[in-house]
């Protein structure tokens, strides 16, 4: 009993380590849909819209993110249009799992699909060039969770724990290190509302992140000016109106190097195995 409650009933309990999917997930997965507005340099910029579903079937969790972001890049407009999509089986198994970034001059898409035990077939497709790898995902490894919240909510000031997610450069397994600073009261939706105030460290960054009580991410921050608030559809929507101009992210140096760094990762097609 107690090697079952140490590996498979809380093994995040003594670990700090979120263990996948399954930790993370309910086990009655309720119908979520969840959409913020991405604010850059004070400017509104775009939106992200996750939605998580399941299927009737199966019972298969399907779970998918777009996010919008219009943008000028010294003077030039650009539009990002960026999507994911991953399903899980019933045991919270990756079955297969899609990422792509669109603009106006050039496409990326990565497919993934699971062969056998923990081996999965990489296609990564560059307007016209396709290449194709095999890769090892750990099962603890979360490549993309709305639902991620549920447990970080529980954590307290001075806790901490970590996420195993992949690096999209080298494509083997990394963590993510949340650590719970303190409960403060925050403005969202012209209400005063108690949150827990999370930041969380990858590769030597940091984006502070606001939680409250039921797992919801209120506000989040990046060191490059970035800021990602909760919101409706409609408001989100309106953050890619026609009528605003959109951000110059060469007056801002850091948010540059931030879509450097984007570019260099979505483009970049790398080989290795995850550990």
């Amino acid at each position: 009993m107690l090697a079952l409650l140490r590996y498979e009933a809380f093994p995040e309990l003594f670990t700090n380590t979120l263990r996948g999917y399954r930790s993370v997930l309910p086990e009655t997965v309720l119908i979520q849909d969840n959409w913020s507005r991405i604010i850059i340099n004070g400017v509104p910029a775009g939106y992200s819209h996750t939605n998580m579903s399941v299927e009737d079937e199966k019972q298969n969790i399907e779970i998918m993110n777009r996010t919008r972001i219009n943008i000028a890049v010294m003077g030039q407009p650009l539009n990002l249009s960026i999507r994911s999509t991953l399903l899980l089986d019933p045991q919270y198994n990756l079955i297969t799992f899609e990422s792509s970034v669109y603009t106006k001059a050039i496409s990326l898409q990565v497919n993934g699909k699971h062969i056998k035990e923990r081996q999965y077939e990489i296609t990564t497709t560059i307007g016209d060039t396709k290449t194709s790898q095999s890769i090892q995902i750990p099962k603890d490894a979360l490549l993309y969770s709305p639902m991620h919240t549920l447990a970080l909510r529980k954590l307290r000031p001075g806790q901490s724990i970590a996420i195993k997610t992949l690096d999209p450069l080298s494509m083997r397994s990394t963590r993510i290190i949340v650590k719970a600073v303190k409960k403060e009261q925050i403005q969202h939706n012209h209400n005063t509302i108690e949150a827990t105030l999370l930041t969380s460290t990858y590769q030597g960054m940091q984006l502070r992140s606001w939680i409250d009580k039921n797992g919801t991410v209120l506000r989040q921050e990046t060191p490059m000016g970035w800021v990602i608030e909760n919101c409706n559809s409609e408001e989100a929507l309106a953050a890619i109106s026609s009528n605003t101009t959109p951000p110059d992210l060469a007056a801002n140096k850091s948010s540059a190097l931030l879509m450097k760094l984007l570019f260099s990762t979505s483009f970049s097609t790398t080989k290795g195995e995850g550990n």
